[in-house]
């Protein structure tokens, strides 16, 4: 049967569970103040060509907005996108790849809670692309627009 056990113990459990509780309440509260703070703000990474060795462009922004959103936004505007082929879709893991001559990309859509998603890029960069002038930015850049949000690229 059941034990009925004192008031002190039932205390101690009490504050076990509230302070389990705590540091994932915490870090949760961080998460999420660190994501509005990131939220819009795309980072751009480089890496490699040097030499006669091709580089590759990242870049990444953290969106409010649902994640099957994001994707449907970006396939439609590749799909719209003459200069641009769309050569791989995958909606059940919001996925798709373009090509665009010789240079391709890679784009995938990370859903972080219902309303918030992570848009990452990854393809080949062009010589002498910046980032702002980078092509895989700019197309960060161009959903962002489409989806009416605020986006800039950041430090």
């Amino acid at each position: 049967m059941f034990k009925i056990i004192g008031l002190p113990a039932a205390l101690a459990v009490l504050a076990g569970l509230i302070t389990a509780a705590l540091p994932l309440s915490s870090a949760e509260a961080q998460w999420v103040f660190l994501a509005r703070k990131a939220m819009g703000r795309i980072e751009h990474m480089r890496q490699g060509g040097q030499g006669n060795q091709p580089a590759y462009d990242f870049a990444t922004v953290i969106l409010e907005a649902p994640a099957d959103r994001v994707f449907a936004t970006a396939l439609d505007l590749a799909r719209k996108n003459r200069q641009v082929m769309v050569t791989m879709q995958d909606p059940g893991q919001r996925r798709l790849q373009i090509a665009e001559g010789d240079r391709t990309a890679t784009l995938n859509v990370v859903p972080f809670s219902d309303d918030v998603s992570q848009l990452l890029v990854a393809g080949h960069a062009g010589p002498g692309e910046g980032p702002t002038s980078s092509l895989i930015v700019q197309a960060v850049l161009r959903v962002c627009k489409e989806m009416n949000k605020h986006c800039q690229v950041g430090n």
